[in-house]
């Protein structure tokens, strides 16, 4: 598998302290983009705080931990095109949200998402 460097930009907003929200999420995920080599991540991001990943093939992948302006309730998965089209967006309704798997697959502009991650992403066509 091939990991891809990204930007990564946080957003931080204060917020009185929550007592279901955890200090930080992990979030591990997968890329398939048609047949290219996978793109894994690996990320752990503070409560109440978001990230904006820009991987080199000009995708964007949004994430948000639960108490942040973008997404108060919940934990944020968004998948965003180089045109700028939202292609994919996952709510995870879990205030206490320690940790989430998931993967994407974008064969020939459709998209499929996978939660949890499968150990392998089937490539396109399978």
């Amino acid at each position: 598998m091939k990991t891809v460097a990204v930007f990564l930009f946080l957003t931080s907003v204060s917020l009185g302290a929550s007592a279901g929200i955890p200090e930080r999420v992990q979030f591990t995920g997968t890329l398939q983009f048609d047949d290219s080599a996978p793109v894994t991540l690996d990320l752990q991001l503070p409560s109440r705080q978001a990230a904006r990943l820009r991987l080199s093939d000009g995708f964007t992948l949004e994430l948000a931990t639960p108490g942040n302006a973008v997404s108060v309730d919940n934990a944020l998965i968004r998948l965003i095109a180089p045109s700028g089209e939202i292609m994919h967006t996952a709510a995870i309704p879990d205030s206490g949200l320690a940790s989430t798997s998931f993967a994407y697959r974008v064969c020939a502009g459709e998209v499929t998402y996978l939660s949890p991650a499968p150990a392998v992403v089937p490539a396109c066509g399978k």
